[in-house]
């Protein structure tokens, strides 16, 4: 056992394989399985749809090298709640911790495992057992990564190197396939700026929870080199491999059939390969999602044991597995929580107001990312996010104009949001009073 294992302290473990993987793992869940449909309607054409993947992937990866240099710089377990602590002080930490442990992460990962039982009832017959399966799925994966770092990150590479390569695989077969669609127009309404702003939130929707490495970036061999580097990596591979989704749709689906599918890859597929190839869709979304859970969870719950360490959530999830070397108990806890959103789906309306707060927090890390440089905290610094500020203005111009949208949108959903996310400040208060803390 390592020294900072008998401690009582998480064990670094994870190579740059490993992060990288994790990183891919996380962000490659559903979302590629059904936002080609919308990029196709807003797109004129599949260069415009390729280029529209392409400006998502940028605008990812900056969100995610501005968590990345954060970490870098504040190379400890527990991500944005420790860059909020640092930059703004702890009553924001506070409530951004607390809202991701309590609804954000758990009732976003319920909601995936969902996903992972409809379509595995496309491969064998559950009888309408789909929440007893996505209860399954979510335990499997907390078992996992409570068995230990390496064999948490050892079953993240293996799914993301199956999952990666079955989509990749596909599409290639689904191209090289001699049936192709007769020419056509590009849908009404592709081109217009409302169409692409629509495709663009659908977009970033599917690169979503790349911030979430930096929550076990501590558990890195090299914590601030190796998570960039991870990042990088994993979006140039996100990056392709989406291109090549979208490209292989264009191939074989008319402009009109794409727009208009609601499971657009699997009909991509099947128009390509013959019916019986949906099946072997429905697989490769199974082991996306599956691999998405279990690398949301090894991250997420070190979010919550960060907050145990720090005074900020019940001490007993602060506390490292013996043997293992893994936060078991705050791990445990997110999976209990997750499986509270699972069999009480009703709850998923809050994970719809808190989508608003999404935005704010990735905007608030630029913010943050800024404030630390100017602190000039944890220099001198072996790796930084390169282009110096461009990564934080394309986050920062983003963020503001994604809220503005969605405020706009969504009028009452936000608000309910906000007020949700402002409650937090006095929830910290009383935090304080009843643990007798001070800041």
């Amino acid at each position: 056992m390592e020294a900072g294992a008998a401690a009582g302290e998480l064990r670094r473990e994870l190579g740059l394989l490993d992060v990288a993987a994790i990183f891919v793992g996380i962000v490659l869940g559903s979302g590629i399985f059904v936002a080609p449909s919308a990029v196709a309607a807003a797109a004129p054409s599949p260069l415009a749809g390729a280029l529209l993947w392409i400006a998502g992937a940028l605008v990812a990866a900056s969100g995610a090298l501005c968590y990345a240099e954060c970490g870098a710089r504040l190379p400890r377990t527990g991500g944005f709640y420790v860059f909020y602590r640092e930059a703004f002080g702890p009553s924001v930490a506070f409530v951004g911790g607390w809202a991701a442990v309590l609804v954000t992460y758990p009732a976003s990962i319920a909601a995936i495992a969902l996903v992972l039982a409809r379509y595995l009832g496309e491969v064998v017959p559950l009888g309408g057992a789909e929440v007893p399966a996505a209860a399954a799925a979510l335990a499997l994966a907390g078992l996992l990564n409570v068995a230990g770092v390496r064999v948490g990150a050892g079953t993240q590479k293996v799914l993301t190197a199956l999952k990666v390569g079955a989509l990749a695989a596909l599409c290639v077969a689904a191209v090289a396939s001699p049936r192709a669609p007769a020419p056509a127009a590009p849908p009404a309404g592709a081109g217009t700026g409302v169409a692409l702003l629509g495709a663009l939130v659908v977009l970033l929707w599917t690169y979503d929870r790349r911030s979430d490495l930096t929550l076990a970036a501590r558990e890195a061999r090299d914590p601030v080199r190796n998570p960039g580097r991870a990042v990088l990596l994993g979006s140039v591979t996100l990056a392709a491999l989406y291109v090549l989704v979208q490209v292989s749709v264009a191939t074989v689906l008319s402009p009109a059939a794409a727009a208009g599918s609601e499971r657009v890859v699997a009909d991509a597929v099947e128009a390509g390969l013959g019916p019986a190839a949906g099946r072997l869709v429905a697989v490769v979304v199974v082991a996306c999602t599956f691999g998405s859970i279990h690398g949301a969870i090894l991250t997420a719950s070190r979010l919550g044991f960060a907050m145990a360490r720090d005074g900020r959530f019940p001490a007993w999830f602060g506390r490292v597995h013996g043997a293992w070397g893994t936060p078991a108990r705050a791990t445990a806890g997110l999976v209990a929580a997750a499986l509270v959103y699972v069999f009480a789906a009703g709850f998923r309306n809050l994970l719809a107001f808190f989508s608003f707060s999404v935005w704010i927090f990735y905007g608030m890390t630029a913010v943050a990312l800024l404030v630390l440089r100017r602190r000039r905290v944890g220099e001198p610094l072996a790796w930084r996010a390169p282009g110096g500020p461009v990564a934080p203005a394309v986050v920062l111009v983003t963020a503001v104009g994604m809220t503005a949208g969605l405020l706009l949108q969504d009028p009452r959903r936000s608000a309910i949001g906000l007020a949700l996310l402002l409650a937090g400040f006095p929830a910290h208060a009383l935090w304080r009073r009843l643990e007798g803390r001070g800041e």
